[in-house]
């Protein structure tokens, strides 16, 4: 819902308007004030006459529901209140019209998602950068590490998986910042093993919270994707998982082959026990986050595994079950229907 609003002189010039208002039309009040206000918004009409003149002429309160508000970036509907202004002993100085949409524009919607995006870009190469200096610190502490504890066995996987992982944020930000996050290098992956790798690298984050990890696989064919990628887009999904779910609780990796408009494709579900999704977070839950989450450097993660999944000709949605959990479903296309191997 978008409220904004905006006073007029009883010769229909605007005399102030709220920050909201400024914000929408790109301008602030000084450069606004003085000019016709359906110069500046679109007119509004009651009954073939100017709706703010009617309120201006007849010192009388009007409400117009559901109006079609028009812009050059779209169409909505809004609740438009438009009132007189008396000061002392009832004497009318102006109008006020306050507006309340049910929703943006859908361009303009569309816009200010661009937005986001393109702050995000501007600090992007200096975070790779920045990422740099503490990646190697990390490295050198692991191959100490490894020198002095090389006796236990498990100390050696993680730390393996440590060196691998370093390894490869490495390249990535080498070739982050020579070309373009679109430019994957595909090859053909077992999806299973992908998962299993996810549930060793979390798996003492969710011991920590006594979750536990369950699979449902079934036979699907070897996908032609990103490793690094895509790891990285179902990592985000299940960490979100076991943040959502506090103390206890189960996730699933679930694997389908299903068909979609004659096309094969695996499916991957993975299903937490959690509260589920809040319906008033549910529909901006894949935008680009802004507000305090953006300025908390939250939010970030499903907005990305989706551009990952999508940059993987597939789609990401999540499936709310409320009061019983979420399932995060991520559908990838099979490339290769001839000689298809099989996941173990």
């Amino acid at each position: 819902m978008v409220y904004y609003s905006f006073d007029v002189t009883l010769d229909l010039t605007i005399s102030s308007c709220d920050e909201a208002a400024e914000q929408g039309i790109g301008a602030p009040s000084s450069l606004l004030v003085g000019k016709p206000y359906y110069e500046v918004f679109p007119r509004l009409w009651y009954q073939d006459r100017d709706a703010v003149a009617e309120v201006a002429q007849s010192g009388k309160p009007l409400l117009l529901r559901d109006y079609s508000v028009i812009c050059i970036l779209g169409k909505t509907s809004a609740d438009i209140r438009i009132e007189p202004v008396r000061l002392q002993e009832n004497v009318m100085s102006g109008v006020h019209v306050s507006v309340c949409t049910s929703e943006t524009c859908s361009r303009a919607y569309e816009l200010k998602g661009a937005s986001t995006l393109i702050d995000i870009g501007k600090v992007s190469a200096t975070l790779a950068h920045g990422v740099r200096n503490p990646l190697n610190a990390i490295k050198g502490a692991v191959v100490y590490l490894k020198h002095r504890y090389g006796s236990d066995e498990t100390f050696v996987e993680f730390a393996d998986i440590i060196d691998e992982e370093i390894a490869k944020l490495d390249a990535f930000i080498t070739r982050f910042l020579s070309t373009s996050l679109l430019e994957m290098e595909k090859s053909r992956n077992d999806i299973h093993q992908l998962l299993e790798k996810i549930m060793k690298i979390t798996s003492l984050q969710a011991q920590e919270r006594n979750i536990s990890f369950v699979c449902d696989y079934a036979d699907v064919p070897l996908l032609e994707i990103d490793a690094f990628h895509l790891e990285s887009a179902i990592l985000n999904i299940v960490n979100n998982a076991i943040e959502a779910m506090g103390n206890g609780g189960t996730i699933i990796f679930r694997t389908r082959t299903t068909t979609m408009s004659a096309k094969e494709q695996v499916t991957i579900d993975i299903c937490d026990s959690g509260p589920g999704v809040p319906e008033s977070a549910f529909r901006n839950l894949l935008c680009p986050p802004s507000g305090t989450a953006r300025d908390k450097g939250r939010g970030f993660g499903l907005f990305i595994s989706r551009e990952i999944v999508q940059h993987h000709g597939g789609s990401l949605e999540i499936l709310n079950s409320k009061g019983s959990g979420a399932t995060v479903r991520l559908c990838l296309p099979v490339e290769s229907p001839q000689g298809e191997e099989y996941a173990g």
